[in-house]
């Protein structure tokens, strides 16, 4: 088989060649000796020429004539090789010019290779598809690249959806390093909101392990959904109890509020799960919720073996506390997150409570109720 058979992409279009020069004879000849190869030749006859028609389909290969009547060949080798979208379009100068200042201002102009008038043919195919298949190694290279970029975002973004909003996800996406927001500790103010089924123990005991995890999933399930589309993020699913976070770890405007009404659509739809368990299985469960805002400490927390990306501190344990106090179909409150909802101008259907003493405080808190009616 002949050394000069037909040069395509392994995708079976032919490359595409544009040659530069002012010279009709000169471009007839390099036609007639690129036939061989088989391959799209396009002419230009001037530097502006020969920029338009790269804007317009960027060829596999330049040979480019350096002295023209305008722009000379070192001008638009200059102009190629500086921008990012065509720097690596191999670049061959064609030219009588012999001597070593040329070579080097050629060089020093980004050209891949040179060419002497008068063309000879077997320099000029050998040439040419050694550059044309050094430039489809480099597209395949930058293919598998952004494949593999588009691979790495994706199972980001899966990660991430895991845990965060997907409203949120393309805002973590956006920034430079994605990873580094699970790999950082850091301070943030935000709203933990529990939520816990009552009388679970009771409906775990008395159905068979298969429907109690059935249920369990439908409660994530529908919690999850509701938190996701408030803005939330899913830091903990323990036993019959969630824990999500507000404003956290991405800082959101609206955070008390988003949560509030996170927390009220959680008990209102929870009504329809508990009116059909009871139906179908003949148990009474309630939700309980639990809210409470305030400073927490987000990142990796475990050991070498086991990390959990997480939220803690005072704020996460007194939601936590306010949630164990919840009766069915409420929501316990802290006199904080009230206030900030105020502030909001948020209109609240609520009962202050006696201040209450909570595990871990020294001070009673201020704490309002807000129910759910059946």
């Amino acid at each position: 088989m002949s050394p000069y058979e037909r040069a395509g992409a392994r995708d079976g279009t032919p490359f595409r060649v544009l040659a530069v020069d002012d010279q009709d004879d000169n471009l007839m000849l390099i036609r007639r000796y690129l036939r061989t190869l088989q391959v799209d030749i396009t002419t230009a006859a001037n530097g502006d020429e020969a920029l338009a028609a790269v804007a317009e389909q960027p060829p596999d290969l330049i040979l480019l004539d350096v002295i023209m009547p305008g722009r000379s060949g070192f001008e638009v080798c200059r102009q190629l090789k500086s921008d990012p979208a065509t720097m690596l379009i191999p670049v061959v100068l064609v030219t009588a010019l012999d001597s070593r200042e040329d070579r080097v201002k050629g060089i020093e102009c980004g050209a891949d290779d040179f060419l002497s008038k008068p063309v000879n043919r077997e320099e000029l195919l050998a040439r040419s598809k050694s550059l044309l298949s050094l430039n489809q190694a480099r597209k395949e290279l930058e293919a598998a690249r952004l494949a593999g970029e588009v691979r790495h975002r994706q199972t980001l973004r899966d990660a991430f959806t895991r845990y965060v909003a997907p409203a949120l996800v393309d805002q973590i996406l956006a920034a430079p390093d994605p990873l580094a927001l699970l790999e950082q500790h850091a301070r943030r103010h935000a709203v933990v909101l529990f939520a816990d089924i009552r009388g679970f123990t009771r409906i775990a005991e008395s159905l068979q392990p298969g429907a109690v995890v059935a249920l369990l999933n439908e409660f994530f399930a529908l919690l999850t959904e509701i938190a996701y589309a408030h803005r939330g993020t899913i830091f903990n699913m323990a036993g019959d109890c969630l824990m999500v976070g507000f404003g956290v770890p991405i800082e959101t405007p609206g955070a008390s509020a988003s949560a509030y009404r996170a927390g009220c659509t959680m008990l209102a739809e929870f009504q329809h799960i508990a009116r059909r368990w009871k139906q179908d299985f003949g148990i009474d469960a309630g939700l309980g919720v639990g809210m409470h805002a305030g400073e927490v400490v987000v990142g990796n927390v475990g050991s070498p073996s086991y990390m959990n990306f997480t939220i803690i501190g005072d704020t996460v344990n007194t939601a936590s506390r306010l949630t164990d106090c919840a009766r069915p179909g409420e929501i316990l409150m802290s006199g904080a997150l009230v206030s900030e909802l105020r502030a909001l101008g948020v209109a609240l259907e609520i009962q202050t409570l006696a201040p209450m003493f909570v595990k871990g405080k020294a001070e009673p808190i201020d704490v309002f109720s807000a129910r759910i009616s059946g």
